[in-house]
This record gives C-alpha cells, sequence and structure tokens, in this order.
C-alpha cells in the first residue's frame, strides 16, 4: 500500500474484505413489521449446570414450547419470539425437535420465530473430546484461557480467526435456517477477541494473522514501514499489551504498534461479521439478524472490544443493547437515557434493541416499562424491540398508528462527529466532550444526529470534540463544509496530529481555525492547546473583548461558513479513572458524563452563532422532556415525539418549527397516553408554526403535514 493510503485511510482495511462482497440487504419484513419481542433461550443444559433452577424446570421448557404459551405471546402483542437453539456450540435434540414444534404454532398463530446463537464461548465439559483433539481456544497474554465469568469457568472463550470454530458457527447457522426454518437469528455475544485488560485474545493464530496483517500492508512499502514502526522487520512486531500494566493504553494513543493492533483487530470483526451475514443471505435472504455486541457511547469500542461499531453491524438488522442506562432521572437530576445508542445504530442501518420493562430494573434504575417503550418508540422510529412486562394498550395503540412510523428519516442540524479512526485513537477526553456536548443537545432538545461517518445531509453545525488526530481526508471534509456554508465547532487539540497520531507543525484545520487559536510551537506543552496567549477575543456579535481564559470561545467567518473554537469543555480532571486497582478495565455503571459541560451558556451561545441563531425545531419545556424529529420520506409530513421522564404531567410544552406556508400545515396528535394528552393549540406567523401541547403525560407524537 502507498504511504497516502496507510496514513489517511479507514480504521478498516478494506483489501481484508473484498473476496467478501456485500450482498445481503434488510429483509422486508424487518424494516415494514413493528417488533415487539420476547425470548426464552437458557437450554436445559445451561439452566441445570450453572445452578439455581428449579424442580420443575422440564414441566416449564415443555410449556415454552406450547400451543398454550404461543397464544399467551399473541395475547400480549408479541409478534417475535426467540427461542433457544445453540448456546456455546450445544445444541440438544430433544429440545431442538420441542424448536420444530414451537415453529408450527408460532406460524399458525402469526408469530415469527428467532433462535439463539452463541458462539464466543463454548461448553468445555460438553465438547471435551474436541478440545483434547482440536485447537479452538482463545488464550490470554498470559497463556490463560479466559472464561465467561468465575462462577462458569467451564464456559471457555473460543477464537473465530480458527477456521474450526468458524466451520461449527456456520453449521449451527445452517440448521437453524434450512432444518428449524426460523425467521430471525440472535447472535448473542458479537464480539470477537475479547475485552482487552481482561480476556482479551493473543493467542497464536491471532499473532500469525497480526503478522500477516502488517505484512500485506507494509510488506510492499518498506520506506512506509521505516516510517511507521522505525524498521522493516514486521515479522518481529509482536501484538502490544503482552508485558506492561494495564495491558491498554490509558490516553492518547500514540504508540503505531497498539494502532495497528486495534485497526487489525476492528478490521478483523468486520470480516468475521461479514462472513456470517453474507453466509446467512446466501441460506436465505429472508432471515432477519439481531447482533448483541452493545453500543458503547463512555468507552473505547475500538480499543477494547477491537469493535468499529458500523462494520460490525452494517449487516444486521437489529443491534442489541444491553446496557444499563434505560431511561430515568437520578435523583442527583441528571437525565440517563439511550438516546445515543440509538441514533449511532441508525447510521448503520439498524433498530435498537434493549431490554425493557423488567420489574427488577424499574426497582434498581428507575425506568418503568411505559416509559421505556415511549423513549424507544420515539428514538428507534417507533420500533420497541424487546418486552419484559408487556404493556399490551401501548402495542395495540401503536399497531393502529404505524402508517406514521414507516420510513422515517431524522431531521439535523448539528452532527456531533465522532469520527472513527480519531476516536479509535482517541484520548478518553474526547469521549467526555462527545458526550456533555450531546447531553446538552438532549436536554435542550435540538435536532442532532451522532455521526461516525459522514454527517447527514442538510446538517448546518459540526461538533469536533477533540479530534486530535485527524487525518488530511478528513480535514479536507472539514474545511469544505465550513467554506459551502456550515458552521464547526473545534474542541480542543483537534487536528493536532494526523492520521499516525504524529503532531503537525500547525493544526491541519488551519484553515477556518480563528487566527487567535495560536499554532502548536508556540502553545503550552500539555496534551492540550491553551489559546490564552491572543490578546484579542472576537464575540458572536462582532463585539471585542479581552481575556486570558483558556475556556473562552473564538469566532471566525470562513468563506459561507463559520467555525468557532474552544480549548476545552471538560476538565479532566473531572474523570474517574477507566481501570481498577488491578488494571483491569471498571465495568461498573458509570454516569459521569451524562451531564451538561460546565461552560453550556457559552457552549450554547456559540452553536446558535454558528447554526444561524435558528434552529429548525425547538420545544420548550422541563427538563426531563426529550424530544426527536422526524420527516416520514414518502409524505413529506414531520413529526416531533416528545418523551416525558419526570414521572408526572407537564403542562404546556411549546413546539417551534420553520416551514413555508405555515398557515397552510394540519397538525394532528396522537398519544398511547389516550385523547385527553391530545389537546394542542397551533397559530402560524410568516414561516414559523407554534403548537402548544396542553398536557404531556410520558409519550406524544405531533404529526405536521405542509411544505
Amino acid at each position: 500500500m502507498n504511504e497516502q493510503d496507510l496514513l489517511n485511510g479507514d480504521l478498516i482495511d478494506q483489501q481484508f474484505l473484498k473476496d467478501i462482497p456485500r450482498k445481503r440487504r434488510h429483509p422486508e419484513w424487518i424494516q415494514r413489521e413493528p417488533i415487539a419481542q420476547q425470548g426464552s433461550w437458557e437450554l436445559m443444559l445451561h439452566r441445570r449446570r450453572a445452578g439455581g433452577g428449579n424442580v420443575n424446570d422440564e414441566r416449564i421448557m415443555r410449556y415454552e414450547h406450547s400451543e398454550e404459551f404461543v397464544l399467551c405471546l399473541k395475547e400480549q402483542e408479541v409478534n417475535l419470539f426467540i427461542t433457544g437453539f445453540s448456546k456455546n456450540y450445544a445444541i440438544d435434540e430433544e429440545e431442538f425437535r420441542l424448536a420444530k414444534q414451537l415453529r408450527e404454532f408460532c406460524r399458525k398463530h402469526g408469530i415469527r420465530l428467532g433462535a439463539y446463537i452463541r458462539g464466543d464461548f463454548i461448553y468445555s465439559e460438553f465438547f471435551d473430546d474436541l478440545l483434547k483433539n482440536e485447537d479452538v481456544l482463545a488464550k490470554r497474554a498470559d497463556g490463560r484461557v479466559p472464561t465467561i465469568a468465575y462462577a462458569e469457568e467451564w464456559r471457555k472463550s473460543v477464537c473465530l480467526h480458527k477456521p474450526k470454530i468458524m466451520e461449527m458457527f456456520k453449521s449451527d447457522i445452517r440448521r437453524a435456517v434450512l432444518d428449524l426454518k426460523v425467521d430471525y437469528l440472535h447472535f448473542d455475544g458479537w464480539n470477537f477477541g475479547g475485552m482487552e485488560t481482561i480476556d482479551a485474545c493473543r493467542c497464536e493464530t491471532c499473532r500469525r494473522d497480526f503478522t500477516e496483517f502488517l505484512q500485506r500492508r507494509y510488506g510492499d512499502n518498506p520506506d512506509a514501514s521505516i516510517k511507521r514502526f522505525g524498521h522493516a522487520h514486521l515479522e518481529a512486531i509482536e501484538p502490544p499489551g503482552i508485558m506492561s500494566i494495564p495491558l491498554a493504553p490509558t490516553g492518547l494513543i500514540s504508540v503505531p504498534a497498539w494502532q495497528e493492533w486495534i485497526s487489525f483487530r476492528c478490521t478483523w470483526s468486520a470480516r468475521i461479521a461479514r462472513i456470517v451475514y453474507e453466509y446467512v443471505h446466501s441460506l436465505n435472504p429472508e432471515v432477519a439478524i439481531g447482533v448483541n455486541i452493545g453500543v458503547p457511547v463512555r468507552e473505547n469500542g475500538a480499543l477494547l472490544l477491537g469493535a468499529d461499531l458500523v462494520t460490525c453491524i452494517d449487516g444486521a438488522d437489529i443491534v442489541m443493547n444491553e446496557d444499563a442506562y434505560g431511561p430515568y432521572i437520578t435523583d442527583d437530576g441528571k437525565v440517563i437515557q439511550r438516546v445515543r445508542q440509538h441514533k449511532m445504530g441508525h447510521e448503520a442501518g439498524c433498530w435498537a434493541w434493549n431490554y425493557m420493562g423488567k420489574p427488577q430494573w424499574a426497582s434498581q434504575w428507575g425506568e418503568s416499562p411505559w416509559i421505556g417503550l415511549s423513549h424507544a418508540s420515539a428514538f428507534n422510529k417507533g420500533r420497541v424491540t424487546y418486552l419484559g412486562n408487556a404493556e399490551t394498550s401501548f402495542l395495540t395503540w401503536q399497531k393502529e398508528n404505524w402508517e406514521h412510523f414507516q420510513d422515517l428519516e431524522e431531521i439535523v442540524d448539528i452532527a456531533v462527529w465522532r469520527e472513527r479512526k480519531a476516536m479509535a485513537f482517541a484520548d478518553p477526553l474526547s469521549y467526555a466532550t462527545a458526550m456533555q456536548v450531546e447531553q446538552m443537545l438532549i436536554e435542550e432538545r435540538i435536532p442532532f444526529s451522532v455521526a461516525q461517518q459522514a454527517w447527514p445531509g442538510g446538517t448546518k453545525v459540526l461538533v469536533l470534540p477533540v479530534l486530535t488526530c485527524l487525518d488530511e481526508s478528513s480535514c479536507r471534509k472539514v474545511v469544505e463544509f465550513v467554506e459551502q456554508g456550515g458552521g464547526v465547532l473545534i474542541v480542543g487539540n483537534t487536528s493536532l496530529r494526523d492520521g499516525w497520531v504524529r503532531k503537525r507543525e500547525d493544526f491541519g484545520l488551519r484553515a477556518i481555525l480563528p487566527d487567535s487559536v495560536a499554532s502548536p510551537q508556540h502553545s503550552h506543552p500539555t496534551p492540550r492547546v491553551q489559546a490564552a496567549f491572543a490578546a484579542l477575543k472576537v464575540s458572536p456579535d462582532g463585539d471585542s473583548q479581552q481575556a486570558g481564559d483558556s475556556g473562552l470561545f473564538q469566532y471566525r467567518k470562513v468563506g459561507k461558513g463559520r467555525a468557532a473554537y474552544v480549548s476545552e469543555l471538560v476538565d479532566p480532571k473531572s474523570q474517574p479513572s477507566l481501570f481498577n486497582l488491578d488494571h483491569m478495565y471498571n465495568l461498573d455503571l458509570d454516569t459521569t458524563n451524562w451531564r451538561v459541560p460546565d461552560d453550556a451558556d457559552n457552549l450554547r451561545r456559540a452553536l446558535s452563532w454558528l447554526g444561524g441563531n435558528q434552529w429548525s425545531i425547538e420545544v420548550e419545556s422541563v427538563c426531563g422532556v426529550l424530544a426527536n424529529y422526524y420527516r416520514q420520506k414518502t409524505t413529506g409530513n414531520r413529526s416531533i415525539h416528545l418523551v416525558n421522564l419526570t414521572g408526572k404531567p407537564v403542562a404546556n410544552t411549546v413546539v417551534r418549527m420553520k416551514m413555508e406556508e405555515a398557515d397552510k400545515a394540519t397538525v394532528m396528535v396522537i398519544s398511547p397516553d389516550g385523547v385527553s394528552y391530545q389537546n394542542i393549540i397551533s397559530q402560524s406567523s410568516g414561516n414559523e408554526l407554534t403548537i402548544s401541547l396542553e398536557t404531556l403525560k410520558a409519550y406524544t407524537v405531533i404529526i405536521v403535514s405542509g411544505q
């Protein structure tokens, strides 16, 4: 590969995917049908071996495959049920016969059937002979075989780099699709190679594949190899994280071997995912796919899991998100929600799948089933996916109004750009900055997206949340966006380093930065650019002022567009350690950055200036009311989805919308809470429509027809 392609190329090396052309498309039914899903996927083997089961487990198992059970699902408006099939490669033949019986009952009563498959671990006792004769297990750097948990050491981690495991994985998939004839495959454990600091694989197969990866990238260009590593002895470069403690970088990832290891893992994850997606497609293109990878919003998934979200899920239909950030307001007033997760999943073409409505979750995290359904519907284009406690009246309402949830695209004014390669090599401060900016947009109900690839068309403002290593290609895109009339907020060290995280002589975005932002060679030698040395600052309204505060926003008009710069939005000292005392990654629930930045007032002012002092839609209400906005591609109708997390009715929520011929607009309101929560007053003035909602209980959708 030539040096420029290596330096400015994608995080995923596409040459490793060329032999697996992408053919799979979303089945029509998963796009068109409302999805209300339940599941029971623990095999009898697992129920018994894991302990803590019931004396009547066999009777429960028979009931879960009976017509009586299916009729109960139908009464709850469930239309997709996931049954246990292959957990850790074990398939019980008696349970398989029961599953076939269940399939017939489901078809009889109009419920689609899915099969649960998990392939990242193996039941070591069940496959004792295999493990004696085949090399299929993963190994940590210290040579130990990872297990899923201390209490389940008999579930050992396998390595999907090894052909035998992929062969077994495909065999189970083939049987589910062709023999059981399922409509849907539910892939649990959709990450390949484990988590750094905990169980990341460093087996000989992975090490050989890493060497091949380097040789295919740099082997024909020794000059590029020397510039990258200082030498051309590629075969001698070992995967990082073998000797040092902690076993993962804690800040900006500047070490070339770590950057290449991250790219290698993400590329191989994309390759394995593509193999599976296309194999399913070859067996039956109408089978839908869900994958449980989670949607990391506060942590670096590329570093920790070797997973680039976009390429890991771009062949799936549903991305499962098993996190604990269900919608609720904490005792100290933090607004917790999964808005980011939904938006990031949508960018890759997936609905998001969340657990919701489990009674124990409601007591632990404050989430209620009704609010969970409302939140999912609002931010998931109507798809509520998994149900713990079914709220039948909500699902009935949704089916009655399903036409309003079809062919929706989000309305976007601001895009927070989590550029994939820059974020893969980023300091944790980049994630904290992105989250706090996003939180302000969520709480203030400004139309926005979380962009990982190209930002959506119609975007007015880009936010670059400390994208330190922004390569030349990305810099050009940002400059062109501004010159053509867009606005950009540049935070901290954004573009200070190139695609290999080498420090530039000047910012890559110098062409659009305010003149008062000092060049790197004149700035304070800390990881953050300090812009306190410029004497003259210009505020958005044109008034000059003196200031020595490095956090002051600085402004510039560029071509048809605008740029603003601030050296810091999040104090690094406010961030908790990502690692425990034992050097393992801290997996505890953390809500540190579910908050707006300290300098929210100036941030709000800067974004408003960058966006021309107006947003497409604005909503006035109390904190804890969330909003999402869609345009229906087939009709042009716009819809405002309002969700109330406060736990009590909110009076006088006001919506203001910019639109041509506002006086000709028609407005309708739908709500699962009942007709008493659909009372509005609408009025127009010029190109602005104002809608006042008398009372918002939990969830209301306002639909506007017109230009």
